[in-house]
């Protein structure tokens, strides 16, 4: 057995999905000697990413090992955070929440980083479980004028096609957005579609605002 042969054996690949947002790209843990050390694509590649991620999907193996990274609940006692069970600060959690009353007192707020299904669990949460109307998502205030203008447009707030259409468009226009940096993934299927023979429009009304004022 050669030297190449003890560190294949040595490592393994998790198929798993990126924290980073609610897109859901997959990628590959690479686990080594029982430690994650690197992120790789999939061997079977996902119809969302393709096997490419963003570079924040490149390096999200980074935070699991840190130094400095949370591995059990703090609670604050005397000003200063001590470490606790998971039994202690649930049950902490559920006494905060009991003392407000009426529930309407209590508020949530979900975020855009996790997927549909952990959203709609927290919206059952939020009425089933605390008995309270007021749920929001942070999507509400980043996305409001975006929801707006698609509402206008198309009759809906939210996007009425898959990212993979994108690719298949024959003219594709962007306004107001440097896609390849806000959104690769998206980029990405913009110029599979410029690569098919689509029309590429771009507008970009701060810096053409900035180069009149110039």
């Amino acid at each position: 057995m050669n030297v190449f042969e003890v560190m294949i054996m040595d490592m393994k690949y998790v198929q798993t999905t990126c924290p980073y947002c609610g897109t859901g790209c997959s990628f590959n843990l690479v686990v080594k000697d029982g430690k994650v050390v690197d992120t790789a694509p999939p061997y079977h590649r996902s119809p969302v990413n393709e096997g490419k991620v963003c570079p924040k999907g490149t390096y999200a193996h980074e935070f699991v090992n840190r130094e400095d990274r949370l591995t059990t609940p703090l609670i604050k006692k005397d000003g200063k955070f001590v470490e606790a069970t998971w039994e202690e600060a649930n049950a902490l959690i559920a006494e905060k929440f009991k003392s407000y009353t009426p529930p309407d007192e209590c508020a949530v707020l979900s975020s855009a980083r996790t997927s549909n299904e952990d959203n709609y669990a927290l919206m059952k949460f939020a009425r089933g479980a605390l008995k309270t109307r007021h749920i929001d998502h942070c999507a509400r205030l980043c996305h409001a004028s975006t929801v707006a203008g698609l509402a206008a447009s198309f009759g809906s707030g939210a996007m009425t096609n898959s990212i993979g259409d994108i690719a298949e468009s024959k003219c594709v226009f962007i306004i107001g957005s440097n896609t390849f940096e806000q959104h690769p993934l998206i980029g990405r299927r913009v110029m599979q579609a410029k690569m098919n023979g689509a029309k590429l429009i771009y507008a970009d009304p701060p810096f053409n605002l900035y180069r009149k004022a110039g």
